[in-house]
C-alpha cells in the first residue's frame, strides 16, 4: 500500500509540474526552447547569418613577377566505340487454330427425340407449378453487427455526408475543450517593443494609431480568455527612422495534467455526440423502412 501511495505521489507531481515555452523574435532572428523542470527538451532558432564574402587578391602587373610557364594540355582519351548488338531473328507467328463451331441443334431434332414425345401436352403447367415451388427462396437481409469493432468501423466516413458529420461532431465537441484549455494556459514574461517609421510623417502617426489600436483590443481580448502577465509593453512612433523594428519575447506555461484532460474531454465529447448520431440515424432507417414496407397478403383481402 506504501508503495502504491508514492507511485501516485510521483506521478502526481510529474503531470501538475509546468511546460516552459519560451520563444523570442527581433532583428530577424527568432529562437524557440521547451524546458521541463531543469532540463531543456527541445531547441531551435535561427541560423547565423552567412560572412561577407572575402574579395581576392588581385596581384600588382607592374611588379617584376617571372613569367609562369603555360601548363601542357593532358592528351584526350579516345573515345570507346560502342558494340552494335546483333538482332535476334524474330519468331515465325504460329498460325491460329480454326475454331470448330458447334451447329444450332434445331427445334424439329428436339421434337424428334423420344424423351419429348413421350412427354403430354397437358404437363406443362405442372412442370411450371413444381419448379416454381422449386425455385430457391430469397436470402434473408443480414443482420446488422453491433460492438465496439462495428462502430469503429462505422466511423470511417464513406460519403460526403459522413464527412460532414464527422466535422460538426468534431467542431462541437473542441469549443468547450479549448475553453477548458485556455483556463490552464499562462502567460509570463511577455516583453515587446515595437517602434513604428516611415518616410512620411503622416504615415508615420496614421500607422502608430492603426497599431495601437490594433494591438491594444487583441490584448484585452487576451486577458478576458488567459492568464497573461507582461514585463514590458511599448509601442512607439519612431520619426527619425523609415522602417519598422519589432521585437517579442514571452513564455507559456502549461502543465501536462491539463493537457491530457483536454485530450479525453475531445476524445470522449466526440465519440460521445457521433454515437448519438449513429444512434438517431438508426431509428431514422427504421421508421422510413416500416412505413415503406409491403402490407401482408390478409390485410390487401
Amino acid at each position: 500500500m506504501t508503495v502504491f501511495l508514492i507511485i501516485i505521489t510521483v506521478l502526481c507531481i510529474i503531470l501538475l509540474l509546468p511546460i516552459r515555452v519560451r520563444g523570442s523574435f527581433g532583428d530577424g532572428k527568432w529562437a524557440v526552447s521547451v524546458h521541463y523542470t531543469f532540463f531543456r527538451v527541445f531547441h531551435k532558432e535561427s541560423a547565423p547569418e552567412p560572412p561577407p564574402p572575402e574579395t581576392p587578391h588581385i596581384p600588382n602587373p607592374d611588379a617584376d613577377t617571372p613569367a609562369q610557364p603555360d601548363p601542357t594540355p593532358e592528351p584526350a582519351e579516345k573515345p570507346k566505340k560502342k558494340r552494335k548488338k546483333k538482332k535476334k531473328p524474330a519468331k515465325p507467328a504460329e498460325s491460329p487454330k480454326p475454331e470448330t463451331v458447334s451447329e444450332p441443334v434445331s427445334a424439329e431434332t428436339l421434337a424428334g427425340t423420344p424423351e419429348s414425345a413421350d412427354l403430354p401436352a397437358s404437363s406443362d403447367s405442372s412442370m411450371i407449378a413444381d419448379i416454381a415451388e422449386s425455385a430457391p427462396e430469397a436470402p434473408e437481409k443480414p443482420k446488422k453487427k453491433r460492438g465496439i469493432k462495428a462502430f469503429i468501423a462505422r466511423i470511417k466516413p464513406h460519403s460526403v455526408s459522413d464527412v460532414f458529420g464527422l466535422i460538426k461532431d468534431g467542431g462541437a465537441a473542441l469549443s468547450p475543450s479549448l475553453r477548458f484549455l485556455t483556463r490552464h494556459l499562462h502567460f509570463r514574461h511577455v516583453k515587446l517593443y515595437l517602434a513604428v517609421g516611415s518616410d512620411d510623417p503622416a504615415n508615420t502617426a496614421q500607422l502608430y494609431g492603426k497599431i495601437c489600436a490594433a494591438v491594444y483590443n487583441l490584448l484585452g481580448a487576451m486577458l478576458c480568455w488567459v492568464d497573461l502577465e507582461a514585463d514590458e509593453f511599448r509601442i512607439l512612433a519612431d520619426f527619425f527612422n523609415p522602417a519598422i523594428t519589432f521585437r517579442i519575447s514571452l513564455e507559456l506555461r502549461c502543465s501536462p495534467a491539463a493537457l491530457l484532460l483536454t485530450v479525453l474531454m475531445l476524445g470522449g465529447r466526440f465519440l460521445w455526440r457521433t454515437w448519438r448520431r449513429f444512434r438517431r440515424e438508426d431509428k431514422e432507417a427504421a421508421r422510413r423502412e416500416k412505413e415503406t414496407a409491403p402490407l401482408p397478403a390478409a390485410e390487401h383481402a
